[in-house]
């Protein structure tokens, strides 16, 4: 008899963590040259939705080559980077796609660049470019950014970012 509750208890507190992950899940994974940690153990850092929502967000009102002029909000890079202790020069961006773009650590600091979670106040879904979109205030970058190569930078379904 005791055996089988004990076995009921840890499938309750098993369906409890997952309930708990599935509510508020993994959004972004931190790997590289960092120098906080979430998991020590494989020098990641990685943020829950719950933990994203809690660093300062911002609202930067912009158009892209996909979207109509729209409001997107969520934390700022260098508030991310700054959390992970970033150490390096260079921060690669990775999709759900496997699409790879790598940035200057400088550049994410220098401009209001963020990690876009809603649009319009609505939360993004990977059907709609989400859970995450690397926004650039696209209408304040100076002319010489703007275009094509700018436009790369926009990675859109971002779940994974290497600090090299």
């Amino acid at each position: 008899m005791i055996a089988k509750l004990s076995g009921f208890f840890l499938l309750a507190s098993l369906g409890s963590a997952l309930a708990q992950a599935q509510a508020d899940p993994v959004l972004l994974t931190v790997s590289g040259e960092i120098s906080r940690y979430t998991d020590p153990a494989r020098k990641l850092y990685q943020f829950r939705e719950s933990e994203l929502q809690a660093l300062p967000q911002r609202t930067t009102v912009t158009a892209t080559t996909w979207t109509l002029r729209s409001a997107f909000s969520g934390p700022l890079m260098r508030d991310i980077l700054e959390k992970v202790g970033a150490r390096g020069a260079r921060v690669k961006f990775r999709a759900l796609n496997d699409y790879a773009y790598t940035l200057d650590a400088a550049e994410l600091r220098q401009y209001p660049v963020i990690l876009a979670h809603s649009q319009n106040g609505k939360k993004m879904d990977i059907a709609n470019r989400g859970p995450l979109w690397l926004m650039y205030p696209l209408e304040d970058m100076p002319p010489n950014l703007r275009g094509p190569l700018l436009d790369a930078k926009l990675v859109w379904q971002v779940d994974r970012i290497e600090i090299q």
